[in-house]
């Protein structure tokens, strides 16, 4: 008898969503460091035309070379670094989330699981703030043959026979550019038993301390996208090495390890 995909929505419980916008914003206190440089540029400008002295000048242009040293370590930091720290609040509400549920799917112990984050197609166009729809827990079960998955706001269970698709895409936000910007997903795609098709699009969080480049973005997705291929197209995808997967695998939670 063949299987069918099961797709549910998770209400909130009282503590409201993971990704919840209130929440998001203590966040943006994290793009703070960029008034340093500002300042710091702005106080040798006062000392070059302020004071207007030799020796003011002098200092002025080492405060205006230092607030420039300064603006080209922080955009390294927004673009590569600014991401983890929100991405372990997100990781650790999450799982006080799913220990709450009696019927988990994917539970928080599970050494199995994958942190991932869903991006849908409508927050491919989110230049500002969080683009990801839901986060969650991943499993690929190959004793099972099926596609496992426990959110926030999603839960999932996919057999291998129902997917269609998990093709990469790549996409930029808008004012973005590519080498700093791009995202890649694994766009999963499942044929539902009314022959409709339901998408998710997967992709790795920034959630170990590292430079997460658009390539380190893609290269999540391609173990994603490695991993079902392996459940779906064994003999196409031979499968990933465990050692390949740390980016996708979660840090171990405080008082289980």
């Amino acid at each position: 008898m063949s299987r069918e995909p099961v797709i549910k929505r998770i209400r909130p419980d009282e503590t409201g969503r993971v990704l919840d916008r209130r929440r998001i914003r203590r966040f943006y206190f994290l793009m703070l460091p960029v008034l340093l440089p500002i300042l710091v540029g702005g106080l040798g400008a006062f000392f070059i035309w302020g004071l207007d002295t030799e020796e003011s000048t002098v200092i002025g242009g080492i405060l205006m070379g230092l607030g420039v040293l300064l603006l080209i370590a922080y955009c390294v930091y927004e673009s590569y670094l600014v991401g983890v720290y929100p991405a372990r609040c997100y990781l650790r509400w999450l799982r006080e989330r799913i220990d709450r549920r009696t019927d988990p799917i994917v539970t928080t112990d599970d050494s199995e699981a994958f942190f991932v984050q869903i991006i849908p197609r409508e927050n491919w166009s989110v230049s500002m703030g969080e683009n990801a729809g839901d986060l969650g827990l991943l499993r690929v079960d190959y004793k099972r043959g099926e596609l496992r998955y426990e959110g926030d706001l999603e839960r999932w269970t996919v057999p291998a026979e129902c997917v269609r698709s998990f093709k990469l895409r790549s996409f930029t936000p808008p004012n973005g550019v590519p080498f700093l910007n791009q995202h890649t997903v694994a766009l999963l795609q499942v044929e539902l038993d009314d022959g409709d098709v339901w998408e998710s699009p997967l992709a790795a969080h920034p959630i170990h301390v590292e430079f997460w480049t658009p390539a380190k973005r893609r290269r999540g997705a391609e173990l994603l996208q490695d991993l079902i291929g392996h459940l779906v197209e064994p003999d196409r995808y031979p499968g990933v090495d465990d050692a390949e997967l740390w980016p996708l695998r979660p840090p171990v939670a405080r008082g289980r390890a």
